[in-house]
């Protein structure tokens, strides 16, 4: 069982600046891309369909890229743990086109219904979390289970928040483009609280709970038990055939 290594403290100032510089590159390219399209919304009753039009596009491009460079940058800065970068990386990004795809039926029925934004918001926070842990089941088999205990506690903490700001009245339009560096800022930082959490607690009582190779529920016992009646199996095929002979 290999040992863990610790999260040192320019780690996690890193992967922190990784998060934001990701969400931050989502957030210019979705004002780009709004801006852009906008400008080709004509006066009339078309206004409302190209709007909704312009926020899928938005959407789309603005999370595709944010998390697409997030996952570029925090493996090129902690290149020990995300190792497998080009594997990452595509994984990242086949994972948001599909969403895309996925999310689509969603925003046909949220226009009518004038509820764009906040699929726009849902598709955005859901990609950012499976991307999260993308990055972290691809970092190291061992010690997947923090990387998915942080991203869950992360998406949870951020969908907090955007509740609370939500309930404050601010703009929808704010939400959804400041939405990407916070959420990205949040995940990395409480990632790197809970990494570090459990590096104390293991240097502490030793104990490597969340290893996967550790077993917690006799589950060695268990595969023991499965073998030996395997081998029982395969004794009373052999007697079985010595009594043919």
């Amino acid at each position: 069982m290999n040992e863990k290594r610790p999260l040192s403290a320019t780690l996690f100032a890193l992967r922190l600046l990784s998060g934001i510089t990701g969400g931050v590159v989502g957030m210019l390219i979705a004002f780009v891309v709004y801006f852009i399209v906008s400008t080709f919304v004509p006066s009339g009753d078309e206004v409302s369909s190209l709007s909704f039009f312009a926020i899928i596009v938005m959407a789309f491009v603005a999370t595709l890229s944010a998390n697409t460079v997030t996952s570029v940058m925090v493996t090129f800065m902690d290149h020990e743990k995300y190792s497998r970068r080009k594997t990452t990386i595509t994984q990242v990004f086949v994972f948001n086109l599909v969403l895309f795809f996925l999310t689509i039926p969603l925003y046909l029925i949220a226009i009518p219904l004038e509820l764009t934004v906040g699929v726009a918001a849902l598709h955005f926070l859901l990609s950012a979390y499976v991307s999260s842990l993308i990055m972290e089941v691809l970092a190291g088999y061992e010690y997947s289970l923090v990387g998915i205990y942080a991203s869950s506690l992360g998406i949870f903490v951020s969908i907090g928040i955007a509740l609370l700001l939500i309930n404050s009245n601010t703009s929808p339009l704010v939400l959804t483009l400041g939405a990407m560096p916070a959420v990205w800022f949040l995940l990395e930082l409480i990632g790197g609280l809970v990494e570090l959490i459990y590096d104390n607690f293991l240097r502490f009582y030793g104990v490597d709970a969340l290893n996967i190779k550790t077993d917690l529920g006799g589950d060695t016992m268990v595969e023991k038990e499965g073998e030996g009646e395997d081998e029982d199996e395969d004794a009373d095929e052999d007697n079985e055939n010595d009594d043919r002979v």
